[in-house]
């Protein structure tokens, strides 16, 4: 197949979409000439607009074929660069009319207007063929068979023959993925059910007002969330299992490789490089392969379930969530193939700066008998650069998805809602059938998955991880700020949610960040939700927390005014009155939660001093990003995506040599070089 075919095929379904569309039209057009349908629109008496929308189509792709036969050397990679323009045109034109079709059925049956659903139904297929037909034009060059192209178009070949390769590493292990997805469909199955049975309880209480009707669907969710549970925990470790082992594999497997090679290899290829992708590479190709497969075999069977559901509870707001989701998938595309690109950049300097290093310590004696220190110096520093200015862009590309994914999400949980709420007052749906919706469209996962951890009396607990590991979700729970979905927190053996609120927080106390103080005396800020509090209790936790000399130096001592959030006081000095607001409560569990990490060092110092000094008298749960005050904890628990992959003191953390050990030589690193390198800070 060469351009002439592709261009035929173009031109012979811009034929068929002309006629079918007209054809349609003019059948359901409610005016008998074109002129008066024009001048009188009506969106929701005519589609007028849905026939328009094919003159789109038939520019798009006449334009594109005009432009690739012109110039089909250069025509098709242009037609291939403006892929992602021309899939945003046709979402949008699918948009409009999925829009279109929620206004008429609003208006009556639609059943009533057949000659509509089949243009409307035939806009869609169109508007997939275009997007079709444009992606094979742009692949023109790739799949001519006279020599006119230059095989651009091997690298998305390449990319998924070694995609391929690599999944048949894994037919090694079928037997444990199959049972795997076993389980992960028996997860998902019950995970699909539990919103609607949901609704079904709420539907007993609010309309039938009857405890059978609400009971029964309460038994059916007991069940399904514990086989979920049980079938999640099995998934999970047979995932885990299966690509330890494919990790091993591809090692092993690689380094018999190199074993293989000619002496020449080792000549043209550097040591650096090499070992980088012995070590670091396979690594992250596995851990790729087995998070895209977990996830997305996960997300699929999820995805479908869902869908089921809600198209059976409202087909009508399943179009209306049908209508957002291409937007952020484009959105989630365009970021993806930037990252990619820039992912493959650092890689690359990555083994450059790695070359750099292996050379040099290999050579010291060279490179000191030429006094050539600082220059290699130089040398490693600018590869390094290099990384972090490739590291920026990822920041800032990081930003803006967010940015533009968040408030697209936003926009179409409005738009759910806004309509939902037009169908639960027209008594077009139950009020349950609704929330029952909203749970399967807000279904976003669990921050925390099986995270279970004991404080224990008198000692020091450190929590630590990456960034958003989920660290302070861990925080609000133990403050009881909400409630955990699954599984409880227990102080002293009973759920916290038991306690009265007030009691519950003279037990548990937290010290946060960012201390908050009111406009109110030193002494009131420190009693801040008791009452009846002698002064010598006061200066007692003052003194306890540091605070006591710099207070009675105040102006008034005690009674001294703070201002507006403690604007009188400085950081440390907030910092020390918060530790006492703390203390005053004698709670059983104090919380620290990166008490000291917005400090200077001359304050951090003090509030350290301040910590030191009560965290042997109280049960103490620390979160840190300083070294310091983590090594001390009698026992650390590390935290990744929601779940606890290490436990114990510090010590046997680092010879263990996991996560924990690579964030404290991650900072360490940054302690070392952060003067020049400024890299990011992590929380450990």
């Amino acid at each position: 197949m060469g351009v002439i075919v592709v261009v035929s095929c173009i031109l012979l379904f811009i034929l068929v979409d002309v006629i079918v569309t007209t054809v349609l039209y003019l059948h359901g057009c409610q005016t008998a000439i074109f002129t008066e349908d024009v001048q009188n629109f009506d969106i929701l008496h005519s589609v007028l607009d849905l026939w328009g929308t094919m003159l789109v189509r038939v520019c798009l792709l006449l334009g594109a074929s005009i432009g690739v036969l012109w110039n089909r050397v250069d025509g098709p990679c242009r037609v291939s660069a403006l892929g992602t323009l021309t899939l945003l045109i046709c979402l949008t034109v699918s948009t409009y009319a999925l829009a279109k079709l929620l206004m008429l059925s609003e208006q009556g049956d639609l059943a009533h207007q057949p000659w509509f659903l089949s243009l409307f139904s035939w806009t869609c297929v169109s508007v997939l063929g275009t997007v079709l037909l444009w992606r094979l034009l742009g692949r023109a060059p790739n799949i001519v068979t006279d020599g006119e192209g230059d095989g651009g178009g091997n690298d998305q070949k390449n990319s998924g023959a070694t995609l391929g390769r690599l999944l048949s590493y894994c037919s090694k292990y079928a037997g444990l993925l199959s049972v795997a997805f076993l389980f992960l469909l028996i997860s998902a199955v019950c995970e699909a059910f539990i919103p609607y049975y949901t609704g079904q309880a709420i539907d007993g209480i609010v309309i039938h007002k009857s405890m059978e009707y609400f009971t029964k669907p309460l038994i059916t969710l007991t069940v399904l969330a514990l086989v979920s549970s049980i079938a999640i925990g099995v998934r999970g470790g047979l995932f885990n299992l299966t690509f330890a082992r494919l990790n091993l594999r591809l090692r092993n497997l690689l380094f018999r490789s190199l074993m293989r090679q000619e002496v020449g290899f080792f000549d043209s290829n550097h040591t650096g490089d090499i070992t980088s992708r012995l070590t670091s590479d396979t690594t992250q190709v596995s851990d790729l392969i087995s998070q895209n497969v977990n996830m997305f075999l996960r997300s699929m069977v999820k995805g479908i379930g869902f869908f089921i559901f809600m198209f059976g509870m409202s087909w009508k707001l399943t179009l209306v969530t049908i209508m957002g989701f291409p937007f952020i998938a484009v959105i989630s595309n365009v970021y993806g193939e930037y990252y990619k690109r820039l992912t493959k950049e650092v890689q690359t300097a990555l083994a450059q700066a790695n070359q750099v290093a292996e050379e040099t310590v290999s050579s010291m004696k060279t490179v000191r008998s030429f006094a050539n220190e600082e220059q290699e110096a130089d040398s490693y520093y600018g590869r390094l650069h290099v990384m972090f200015q490739l590291n920026k862009k990822q920041a800032l590309a990081y930003a803006l998805y967010m940015w533009s994914s968040c408030i697209s999400e936003l926009v179409l949980q409005v738009a759910i809602l806004f309509y939902g709420g037009h169908l639960v007052i027209t008594e077009q749906m139950s009020g349950g059938t609704l929330i029952s919706f909203v749970i399967y469209e807000l279904e976003l996962g669990e921050c925390l998955e099986s995270v279970s951890f004991t404080l224990r009396p008198g000692e020091v607990t450190a929590l630590v991880g990456p960034s958003g590991s989920g660290k302070s979700s861990c925080v609000g729970l133990l403050e009881n700020f909400y409630a955990p979905q699954q599984g409880q927190v227990l102080l002293d053996g009973r759920p916290v949610h038991t306690y009265q609120h007030g009691f519950l927080h003279s037990r548990v106390a937290l010290v946060g960040q960012e201390p908050v103080l009111f406009a109110r005396s030193v002494e009131q800020n420190i009693t801040y939700g008791l009452t009846d509090i002698p002064m010598e209790a006061v200066v007692q936790a003052a003194t306890k927390a540091n605070a006591h000399d710099f207070i009675t130096g105040l102006t008034n001592g005690y009674n001294t005014g703070v201002g507006e959030k403690g604007t009188q006081l400085s950081g440390g000095q907030k910092q020390r009155v918060a530790i006492a607001r703390a203390l005053i409560r004698n709670p059983h569990v104090l919380i620290l939660d990166e008490a000291t990490s917005a400090l200077d060092a001359e304050s951090e110092h003090v509030v350290q001093q301040a910590l030191n000094n009560i965290m042997r008298q109280h049960t103490v749960l620390v979160i840190a990003h300083r070294l310091s005050t983590v090594e001390r904890a009698d026992n650390i628990i590390v935290i990744n995506r929601g779940c606890v992959v290490e436990q114990g003191p510090h010590s046997q953390l680092m010879a263990k040599g996991g996560l924990y050990c690579k964030l404290v030589q991650r900072q360490v690193l940054g302690i070392e070089t952060g003067a020049v390198l400024n890299p990011p800070e992590v929380d450990i």
